[in-house]
């Protein structure tokens, strides 16, 4: 979906009137599909399992523990848009989160410095899978991107809201209707159970929105949704190594 898709879409809605004000705090995302059938290839773009980094890399840790491998993201495989991403380079995540064989309390929450760590690989040439230095690491899956556009996700992130009672049910089923994963890039923050904007304060930006999912075993904050977020001229300038998150 691009922008005039979305304008079509608003048009046949009935919040039609409202189409300058959708059109404003509209921004690009980019849906993320898991593939079950895919077979994981080196440097592809995949959630789960283990790594590909640079040959010789070590395993990054938080004090003592290691971090927990979430996934890579290939930029080179996601479609051309205006998303402001790299168009190419590898992008890994990890999370300071229990693993599945640690049953101590987690030194780290979503919401505390430190518990997301990003590798950016501008030239992903030389790579090698790093095994975790964990027993178990849950499922892998292949991921594709599929482009689209996003709106606010709730009335904390909406500013100066026009829309009555029944337009924010409407409003509601329209930004559903955006997504075909709940898995995405950039767009706005969504999650389960949250009374406030998740976003930072300041030039931050939502980076990466994923859900719990039983066969990766991922679980946030039992069971609801992890978001990350990047500061906007650190994106801009490929720089992945200051993030920051919230779950709810």
């Amino acid at each position: 979906m691009n922008k005039e898709n979305f304008k079509e879409i608003i048009e046949q809605s009935d919040i039609g009137n409202h189409k300058e004000y959708l059109l404003q705090y509209s921004r690009p995302a980019i849906d993320i599909l898991k593939k079950q059938e895919a077979d994981l290839r080196l440097g592809c773009s995949r959630f789960g399992g283990a790594p590909d980094l640079p040959i010789g890399s070590e395993w990054p840790t938080y004090g003592t523990k290691p971090y927990r491998f979430i996934g890579q993201i290939n930029f080179a495989e996601i479609p051309p848009t205006e998303a402001g991403l790299p168009a190419k380079g590898l992008f890994s995540l990890f999370a300071a989160d229990i693993l599945p064989d640690d049953d101590s309390d987690p030194d780290l929450e979503p919401f505390e410095d430190g518990y997301i760590h990003g590798i950016y690989i501008p030239d992903p040439a030389n790579l090698e899978t790093i095994l975790p230095p964990y027993s178990e690491t849950g499922g892998a899956v292949v991921v594709e991107f599929s482009p689209t556009i996003d709106i606010p996700y709730d009335e904390y992130q909406l500013k100066d809201s026009p829309f009555t009672e029944e337009e924010s049910e409407i409003y509601t089923e329209l930004r559903e209707s955006l997504h075909k994963s709940p898995d995405y890039l950039l767009g706005y923050p969504s999650h389960y159970s949250l009374g406030y904007n998740p976003t930072p304060e300041g030039e931050w930006v939502s980076l990466l929105t994923i859900d719990s999912d039983d066969d990766l075993e991922w679980c946030w904050h039992d069971g609801d949704k992890l978001m990350i977020f990047i500061e906007a001229a650190r994106l801009k300038n490929l720089d992945f190594s200051s993030l920051k998150a919230d779950a709810g």
